[in-house]
């Protein structure tokens, strides 16, 4: 889920970019897409971001801020680069109000975790996405997060391929841009010599 929400901005960061949490309307519907909140949460934060407008879009820029700094720490990763300090404070942040509301219940097969939040918080979905953060840092499959080699996109990904040679964020969409791009560049005519 963090590197879902750390590719919501579509493009090459530092370049030309694509803004996919335009509004808080983009976050809410993102965290729906997600299951990082209740269903029968969305009709009433839609309703409170239009009784609190600022406080809604200070959630929205807080997102932002929460999306770039798990984006520089999983790419600092992908290259063998330590995150920084800053980053790592901004993730912990948002994770210790998160775990806050965190506790031990019965399942089927033992124990595990419930996450009682205030259902009426603005910004209950960026709780799921630090909480998923903090387990992929933690997690074996940390050697496993990649950055989209292609030159115009910094999406991030968990390569699960048998070999973990993958290269791009997708198949159907980078991968098949640079397939296009190295067949025309094979079929272009060599130097003439003349």
């Amino acid at each position: 889920m963090c590197l879902d929400f750390a590719n919501t901005l579509g493009g090459l960061r530092g370049g030309e970019t694509q803004e996919y949490l335009s509004s808080y309307d983009d976050l809410v519907a993102w965290g729906q897409q997600m299951e990082s909140m209740a269903t029968d949460n969305v009709a009433f934060l839609l309703l409170e971001k239009q009784h609190h407008p600022h406080e809604a879009n200070a959630v929205l820029a807080s997102a932002r801020t929460l999306r770039e700094a798990i984006y520089r720490i999983f790419a600092a990763i992908a290259t063998n680069k330590k995150p920084t300090d800053t980053d790592l404070a901004t993730l912990n942040t948002y994770l210790g109000k998160s775990l806050a509301g965190g506790r031990i219940v019965p399942v089927a097969d033992g124990f595990g975790w419930e996450w009682v939040g205030d259902r009426y918080a603005l910004d209950q979905m960026l709780g799921p996405v630090a909480r998923s953060a903090a387990q992929l840092l933690t997690s074996p499959q940390l050697v496993l997060v990649r950055e989209c080699m292609n030159t115009s996109c910094s999406w991030l990904f968990v390569d699960h391929t048998k070999n973990h040679r993958r290269r791009w964020c997708s198949a159907t969409g980078c991968g098949n841009v640079a397939k296009v791009r190295r067949h025309r560049q094979r079929q272009r005519p060599g130097p003439t010599g003349s």
